[in-house]
């Protein structure tokens, strides 16, 4: 097969060339219909009960994760011209299509006993106000403010935004949130105020915006850092622009195939990109190696090609299957997003595959008619010898002491499996953004004078034919909502009990003919909220700020054993609900099945390695040198203290997939000097392979690490934590297959070539 693809390039250049800019042409189009997410949300998505739960739960009540915030902040106290201005504000804000409600310090009402009606408790007319510290502090000591809205100097206050569900279903709350931010613009340039958006959506449209603006530029940079790596190595900038082409040409590929193939782009998918330039950028420097070998040797356009193919191509192909295996170990987790990230990975692969065995030969046989390729390419290397003979020596002292090398890895290995064993997972909403992301700042800022925005929802369910609003029933849910604020007096909780005690100590007696009157009058969202659209629970909202997944956990589990202790009556108690809650146990399960991922690779990588060469002592030796890498990050992770984060748990299948690569190379090399001295081919005859690929393992293991560096221009902490666990692990990987790869091949014994 390599034989016909070789022929095929060499023959046929021009017609693969205008094959070459069809696809191009397509790919950009495709390219275009890519859909981006935040994929925060979305993560979850699975076949889990508690998944199916959620989903019941959210089309029931309201979710915390479909408000926007906006503060507004003065230098002083508000005086009446800011706070005219933050009402008219309001009032426009309410009209913005997509806005379902509204929560400001103006809607809070108060109870007229003479007109029997709830009034605006701040009055519409502020010129009847001589001081404006009259109407803020009446918001301060007013029953009726829930939710607090203003601090204790009256010069920040907090407004909440509900946004329409299906808008958020359906993703399409962007005009919602650029309209409200060009009101804010227009408020905050008239009145000399500072308002700030921030809120669950306004972070979700930050990470997809950031998607998007990183996607080129991360790219671009990855790109000239690894062109800028391979002329450093080469010497040369022809070579480095020339290896350039089919790593940029397969990038362009990836993302047209994602937007065709309906593929979206989100937190997790949006590293493919970088990877798939970097790894066929690793193919392309190996085959370059190895046609600047036979150029040197003065051999031909045609016949350094062919042999460069000969060579080098199989071993692309099977690191292609060895990387692609490892994505397709992902297709374990149940999510959907990270099965979409995996479906991608390997349309990727694939056509970095192609890219490596076809367009960059094919760069290289048209370029070859320019003199100064040619020079380039028959070039002696100055340095390489004495890497070279280095690693020879190296190797050669290693493989004498081949017996104490392997034990001492092996038991390496075990220690650090111990170490990395139980996993421990970790998880925060807002670790895709850096804790001093503005929006982030102003969202502390709004949660200190109000609460947090995530909420673990209690359900008190009621099951009877009995209205759920009697007398008995609000008795149940005031005694579980005061048991909860006696236990956890730290945490915000909202229920319909803060209600009824804002009108028993106004003097009504809250029965459920009182609280049945005053939900009449409420929004419909905001009665759903409390006792949801079918009206059959109650919702307690447990108020939590952003931490890690552990710690929710821990908490659900003591409200859950509180709540098994107090008597409800009637009511049963659900198992705590909400987007928070889901995500605290399922970032545990979904990140512990990608750890099973990366054991499913390292388990399927080395028999594919052992199937291709035919010698199941190369997959044997192949396992520690490759996996021992894996595990060096990850028990330092558990030790640390760190954990393992979503993106960092892929990033071991991925780093692990690709790392096998530089195995397989070496092995590569092993095969075809063993063919080529045949029976007499013994364990002195290993550093000679060492000699011959160490300086190209080096070059790629630069170039992918160089490439990869572009991650740390991200604004993404998650995207930075991804580049530098891979790079940890490539270079981990270099060392692993110099020093312990030929050792381990040594002590299986070296067998006979099998033509």
């Amino acid at each position: 097969m390599i034989e016909k693809i070789t022929s095929l390039i060499l023959r046929k250049k021009r017609y693969l060339f205008l094959f070459a800019i069809l696809l191009a042409i397509m790919s950009l189009w495709g390219a275009t219909r890519i859909h981006i997410e935040d994929g925060a949300r979305g993560i979850f998505a699975s076949s889990y009960p508690e998944y199916f739960r959620f989903n019941d739960h959210k089309a029931e009540f309201p979710q915390a994760d479909s408000e926007i915030v906006v503060i507004a902040r003065s230098g002083e106290s508000f005086d009446r011209p800011q706070l005219e201005a933050l009402k008219e504000f309001m009032l426009d804000a309410q009209l913005v299509e997509g806005v379902e409600s509204a929560y400001s310090i103006f809607s809070i009402q108060d109870y007229d006993r003479e007109a029997d009606d709830f009034v605006n408790l701040i009055s519409d007319d502020l010129t009847v106000y001589a001081d404006m510290s009259v109407p803020l502090n009446l918001v301060e000591q007013s029953n009726w403010q829930i939710l607090t809205l203003l601090n204790a100097e009256h010069n920040q206050t907090v407004m909440v935004f509900s946004v329409e569900e299906q808008l958020v279903d359906s993703k399409t709350f962007q005009p919602t949130i650029d309209e409200l931010e060009s009101l804010i613009q227009e408020t905050s340039t008239d009145s000399n105020l500072e308002l700030e958006i921030t809120g669950s959506l306004p972070l979700l449209s930050l990470i997809v915006n950031r998607i998007i603006a990183e996607q080129g530029l991360l790219n671009a940079i990855g790109g000239i850092l690894g062109a800028l790596m391979s002329l450093i190595l080469f010497r040369s900038l022809t070579i480095g622009l020339l290896n350039g082409i089919a790593p940029i040409f397969a990038v362009l590929l990836t993302l047209g195939a994602m937007g065709w193939l309906g593929l979206e782009m989100n937190v997790i998918s949006n590293s493919i990109s970088i990877l798939i330039l970097v790894i066929t950028m690793a193919n392309c420097i190996h085959m370059t190696y190895e046609l600047r070998g036979n150029t040197t040797a003065g051999k031909g356009r045609d016949d350094s090609i062919r042999e460069m193919m000969k060579a080098i191509a199989a071993p692309c192909i099977l690191t292609s299957l060895t990387t692609i295996a490892a994505m397709a170990s992902l297709f374990y987790s149940d999510s959907d997003l990270i099965r979409n990230f995996a479906m991608a990975a390997i349309v990727g692969l694939f056509l970095s595959m192609f890219a490596a065995i076809v367009i960059h030969p094919l760069v290289y046989a048209i370029a070859w008619r320019f003199p100064i390729v040619r020079k380039a390419l028959t070039r002696e290397p100055k340095t390489e010898d004495r890497w070279s003979n280095g690693f020879t020596n190296t190797t050669r002292w290693l493989i004498r002491r081949k017996s104490s090398v392997v034990i001492l890895s092996i038991l390496f290995a075990v220690l650090l499996l111990a170490t990395f064993l139980p996993i421990q997972s970790t998880h925060r909403f807002n670790e895709y953004l850096y804790d001093d992301e503005p929006m982030i700042l102003a969202l502390k800022r709004a949660e200190a004078i109000s609460s947090p925005t995530q909420s673990l929802n209690i359900i008190l369910r009621h099951d009877g034919n009995d209205p759920l609003l009697s007398n008995a029933n609000l008795d149940a849910l005031t005694k579980v909502h005061n048991t909860l604020e006696r236990s956890y007096p730290d945490y915000d909780i909202y229920s319909l009990h803060n209600l009824r005690r804002a009108m028993q100590k106004t003097g009504d007696a809250g029965n459920a003919e009182d609280v049945t009157a005053f939900l009449d009058i409420l929004p419909d969202r905001g009665r759903a909220e409390l006792i949801g659209l079918q009206e059959s629970a109650f919702k307690i909202s447990f108020r939590i700020p952003d931490q890690p997944a552990q710690d929710t956990r821990r908490l659900i589990a003591d409200i859950e054993a509180q709540l098994a202790r107090t008597d409800t009556s009637k009511l049963t108690v659900e198992p705590i609900n909400g987007i928070t809650a889901l995500a605290a146990h399922l970032s545990d399960q979904m990140i512990k099945e990608l750890t099973i991922s990366f054991l499913i690779a390292a388990f399927i990588c080395p028999i594919l390695i052992g199937i291709w060469f035919r010698e199941w002592r190369f997959g044997l030796a192949a396992i520690l040198p490759n996996v021992v890498p894996v595990l060096i990050i990850g028990a330092w992770l558990m030790a640390s203290g760190w954990r393992l984060q979503f993106t960092g748990a892929i990033a071991l299948s991925i780093a692990f997939g690709v790392a096998v690569d530089d195995t397989i190379h070496v092995i590569n090399r092993l095969n075809i000097n063993r063919r080529k001295k045949g029976p007499g081919f013994t364990t002195e005859d290993l550093p000679a392979v060492m000699r011959h690929v160490a300086p190209a393992l080096i070059t790629t293991t630069l170039v992918l690490s160089v490439g990869l560096s572009s991650t740390f221009f991200s604004e993404m902490p998650t995207v930075v934590y991804f580049g530098t666990m891979c790079m940890a692990i490539f270079f981990l990987a270099l060392l692993a297959d110099l020093f312990m790869l030929l050792p381990m091949v040594a002590i299986l014994g070296v067998q006979p070539s099998k033509k």
